[in-house]
């Protein structure tokens, strides 16, 4: 991933439009551009107002590569979990893991900091199955309701001890001290 930006980076902002255009099929193009433009900007101000610490990372088609980027995260760390506010792909880059190697970074930045993971998700989306593939489970999943009256359903990843917490965690005492005595 790239160097954290600011949200409404250009980039960002193009990707944005790129998928929520995606998401009016058959609708031409003369008014789908308005529709997208006014989507665009209530999302971002929606975020702002939500979470104006999150920042955004560029997932680069390449090695160093910040010209051209496959998609985006935007990821708010100023609480004691992290917070996944938005990660987009774009179409052509979907099903070749671009957003499994963005989630796996993510999860190990808080894996080493100790802290979960939070995101909301459309009830019934299908990027449901892939933060279920990374751990994310839903915050009530004894709720028979099968979504949350607006739609979004809360995910949570919980922090993973690493292999050095782990020894120190079990008892393992090959790198213990004499302070616990």
């Amino acid at each position: 991933m790239t160097a954290e930006l600011d949200p409404r980076h250009p980039l960002v902002q193009q990707i944005a439009a790129e998928v929520l255009r995606e998401r009016l099929p058959g609708v031409p193009a003369e008014f789908a551009a308005s529709l997208v433009a006014a989507q665009l900007r209530a999302k971002f101000e929606a975020m702002r107002a939500s979470r104006p610490a999150s920042t955004a990372e560029l997932l680069p088609a390449g090695r160093d590569d910040t010209d051209e980027a496959l998609g985006y995260l935007v990821v708010d760390r100023s609480g004691e979990e992290l917070r996944l506010v938005d990660l987009a792909v774009r179409a052509d880059a979907r099903g070749r893991g671009v957003a499994s190697a963005a989630l796996g970074s993510l999860t190990t930045e808080a894996d080493a900091s100790g802290r979960a993971i939070g995101l909301s998700v459309w009830a019934g989306d299908s990027a449901e199955r892939l933060y279920a593939r990374h751990g994310f489970v839903r915050v009530d999943p004894g709720d028979a309701r099968e979504d949350a009256a607006d739609g979004y359903v809360e995910l949570r990843r919980p922090p993973r001890p690493s292999a050095r917490q782990s020894s120190v965690c079990t008892g393992d005492t090959s790198t213990s001290s004499s302070s616990a005595q």
